[in-house]
């Protein structure tokens, strides 16, 4: 079965083309990179795809669903990106427990595990982090939720080459365990 589903996807900034006519099928439970330059539309197609944005012209389906508001698709599906937010008024270890009411599959041993691994402060706020340390928090999150689709846009940004060799070691030991669609957005050819 084919997971993500594009068709001549194309969508326009101003005068600027993020995507023209691309042409795509992803099938389930694999791990997909996209690599690419900065600025050649990873992000805007990541966010086509979760229903953030409305493309222009083509034809877009996950889950075998137009994903733009469609909330089958984002009751399935996370987009992990620098631009995760949560609320300042909950400390990390809030915001962990309160995410098995919003992501039926949610894992709190990995989530409780990881979070002890990577060393984060349980009492910080989100927005206090710095760089690093909120990609780490965005990783363990997105991948605590077990999402049929999850994709990460550019996760490894600001992390540390060991942290980025663990994060990606964590991703694999996890897909094997609970294999679903992941896809993985990066303009380093190396990752």
């Amino acid at each position: 079965m084919n997971m993500i589903d594009c068709q001549k996807v194309s969508k326009g900034y101003r005068r600027t083309n993020a995507l023209e006519d691309i042409t795509f099928q992803l099938t389930d439970q694999k791990i997909t990179g996209l690599i690419g330059r900065n600025g050649a539309g990873k992000t805007t197609l990541l966010k086509i795809l979760a229903g953030l944005t409305k493309h222009k012209s083509g034809e877009v389906n996950v889950f075998g669903k137009n994903p733009y508001n469609n909330l089958l698709v984002s009751a399935n599906s996370i987009l992990v990106d620098d631009q995760m937010t949560f609320p300042d008024s909950l400390t990390l270890e809030e915001i962990l427990s309160s995410a098995p009411a919003f992501y039926k599959k949610w894992d709190t041993q990995l989530a409780v595990r990881l979070f002890q691994y990577f060393k984060l402060d349980s009492k910080q706020q989100h927005s206090k982090l710095s760089k690093g340390s909120k990609a780490t928090f965005n990783m363990i999150f997105g991948l605590s939720t077990h999402c049929e689709l999850t994709m990460f846009d550019e996760p490894t940004n600001g992390m540390d080459e060991a942290v980025r060799t663990d994060f990606y070691r964590a991703l694999l030991k996890d897909y094997i365990a609970y294999p679903r669609s992941i896809l993985i957005s990066s303009h380093h050819l190396s990752e």
